[in-house]
């Protein structure tokens, strides 16, 4: 087992990888972390915290952009899901802020049958179509990527433990199963609602 050392970032939120996750930086001891990401341009973990728990799962996150300073030292940044890992142990006292010892790992099952990538891209733009409009570029089943998994999860509108469950999975099959079955489940009641808001537009009466 390879082990990493990383400085840990507890939030009430799962960044995927290849997503973007905009921060705003305000408790001095993360002051001191981001400020050494970036000196170093280094890599920290975001991870879930629950009441005084950690998830086991995260993912490394780079800083890709410093949008905004503040005088007392706030800063608004973006930060870069990168690659997952599981904590093996926290040290507490390391530093201001808890570092742990984490192992990185792939996916044991990288690639998922086409017919189902085509079949859960398909239900996924139904999805955008219905909730963002023309304002969100659909995805083509024909340039779908390693991982595409992960672009749908990001703005498929999943709970915090199912994204974090999405997260954990080392399949990409198991996710894209995942989210076919949620963008299937939701479907239908996003197609009620956009059938209500049509006859509300066009009936004054309801």
């Amino acid at each position: 087992m390879d082990l990493t050392q990383l400085p840990l970032f507890p939030l009430q939120a799962v960044l995927l990888p290849h997503a973007a996750l905009p921060l705003h930086i305000f408790e001095e001891r993360y002051k001191a972390l981001i400020h050494l990401c970036i000196r170093q341009s280094s890599e920290f973990g975001i991870v879930l915290t629950r009441e005084q728990s950690l998830a086991a799962v995260g993912c490394a996150a780079g800083i890709t952009q410093v949008m905004r300073t503040y005088d007392d030292g706030k800063m608004d940044v973006l930060a870069e899901g990168r690659e997952r890992f599981r904590i093996v142990k926290v040290h507490s006292d390391a530093a201001p802020y808890a570092v742990a010892d984490v192992e990185f790992f792939t996916d044991d099952e990288p690639v998922a049958d086409p017919g189902l990538v085509e079949e859960t891209i398909t239900l996924y733009n139904q999805v955008v179509r219905i909730v963002y409009g023309g304002s969100m570029r659909e995805l083509d089943p024909e340039a779908a990527s390693a991982g595409i998994s992960f672009v749908m999860a990001q703005k498929a509108g999943l709970e915090l433990e199912q994204r974090q469950t999405l997260m954990e999975l080392p399949s990409e099959r198991r996710r894209l199963e995942m989210l076919r079955d949620y963008l299937q489940d939701v479907l239908p009641r996003l197609k009620k609602f956009e059938e209500i808001e049509r006859i509300v537009r066009s009936d004054g009466y309801l």
